[in-house]
């Protein structure tokens, strides 16, 4: 049985009060709808009108909701029983728009439920494979994911929303405050303050976006004239349609979002276990099942692909709050917020420097994290070639993309990411390593 941290203020099965429950729940649907921007692009760049945008954006609201909800259920083969909610995933923010500039919003439909049934193969089989994922690779995939927040963290935090444009001052003043805020709340607050630290940064955030014109009234012009209440719908939301040669393309991807969840999950598992030692994989296999019926209900549904948030997964460590109450409080919060249209632009407007600032707040906490659980597994020279290696080409794939660029077609989707060709290459070094190694050792 697990054995709960000190810092925890509610572990994964307590019952926080009604008020409480409410108040966490908001704090994690603010951090869910920090990627709600994705969808908004991508109705944009085909062509989609407000109305499109707003119900596409509603719709994976929806889908997130279930998601969340799923992830923090005990049910048969579906559901970790964590706290673990989903965001509309960057992960698949690419192969979508692929999908939906070659074919529009019902072929991005069908593919994003190809890649969800792809998730739920790999979910069924990961306790075969188990071996494949030893506790410093699976570190390794949490510090990766992080790794992967930092580019988009870093550029809201500076104002900055394209290469060579200069660093915004008001922007990053507000960010800054905003982040000092909320480190303040959590590190000197005292009792069940440090539950709040996102909120209070929230907060504080608006109001200086506003006072320093970040935030004006222009940006809820279309929060002003939409419904207060509406069924999220467009013209061809039923249609579906499938294309065999992105059909690689959307399995990479799927594969890598479920590599991805696999390093949160392992992360929910260590934030609520002292003793934490190896992971789960039946348990963390059922949670891959639940954000796989996520993914599968995007596009069923008619959002865009979601993934589960390892911000959220690091701000519950943060707060001290892991209850997977939260999560079903989150989850019907966010699928409610759907059919508010109003409410829900509200959330779709928050501020730059603002998500910045949050980002860059729960990374920390994910870095520390996958670092701890590299080094728990107690390195040797072996896993100093497999971890060291795999994060000197992973990150040299961010650091000097054009390194790639003569990369064949067949094994380029193998390069989209930093954590897909990390990760693949971890598991292979340490495969071929093992087979030198004396019989017996690690």
């Amino acid at each position: 049985m697990a054995k709960p941290p000190e810092n925890l203020i509610y572990g994964v099965d307590d019952k926080p009060p009604l008020p409480v429950l409410l108040l966490l729940g908001m704090q994690h649907i603010f951090l869910m709808s920090s990627t709600l921007v994705l969808p908004v692009v991508l109705v944009t760049e085909i062509g989609g009108g407000f109305d499109q945008v707003r119900s596409v954006v509603a719709l994976t609201m929806i889908s997130c909701g279930l998601g969340t909800i799923f992830q923090a259920m005990r049910c048969g083969w579906v559901g970790s029983g964590y706290l673990c909610p989903n965001l509309c995933g960057p992960n698949f923010f690419a192969a979508s728009m692929s999908a939906a500039w070659l074919g529009g919003l019902p072929l991005m439909r069908g593919m994003t439920i190809a890649a969800g049934l792809v998730e739920i193969v790999f979910a069924r089989a990961l306790h075969r494979i188990k071996f494949l994922f030893p506790p410093e690779i699976t570190g390794l995939v949490v510090l990766m994911v992080a790794v992967g927040v930092i580019p988009l963290g870093v550029s809201k935090f500076l104002g900055v929303n394209y290469e060579g444009e200069p660093i915004q001052g008001a922007s990053l003043l507000v960010a800054f405050l905003t982040l000092l805020t909320m480190v303040g709340v959590n590190v000197w607050g005292k009792g069940r303050l440090k539950l709040y630290s996102v909120l209070a940064g929230m907060v504080a955030g608006y109001l200086l976006a506003f006072g320093a014109g970040l935030l004006t009234a222009t940006d809820f012009r279309g929060v002003a004239s939409a419904p207060w209440v509406a069924l999220p719908r467009y013209d061809g939301m039923l249609d579906v349609a499938f294309s065999w040669s992105l059909l690689p393309v959307f399995v990479i991807v799927s594969i890598t979002g479920a590599l991805k969840s696999f390093g949160n999950l392992i992360m929910c598992e260590k934030v609520n276990d002292a003793e934490w030692k190896a992971p789960n994989t039946r348990r963390i296999g059922n949670g891959l099942m639940a954000d796989a019926c996520c993914v599968t209900a995007s596009g069923m549904l008619g959002g865009v692909a979601s993934d589960t948030s390892a911000s959220n997964v690091a701000f519950s460590s943060a707060s001290g709050a892991t209850s997977r109450r939260i999560g079903y409080v989150a989850g019907a919060l966010f699928i409610v917020l759907g059919f508010f249209p109003k409410v829900s632009g509200v959330l779709s407007v928050m501020p730059m420097p603002v998500m910045g600032a949050i980002l860059i707040f729960v990374t920390s906490f994910m870095i520390v994290s996958g670092i701890q659980i590299i080094l728990g597994a107690g390195m040797d020279n072996r896993r100093t070639f497999v971890i060291g290696i795999s994060i000197i080409f992973g990150l040299s794939l961010d650091l000097l993309p054009s390194l790639y660029a003569g990369i064949p077609v067949g094994i380029r989707p193998l390069f989209e990411s930093s954590l897909t060709l990390c990760t693949v290459l971890a598991v292979v070094l340490n495969q071929v390593l093992r087979l030198g190694a004396p019989k017996g050792s690690a």
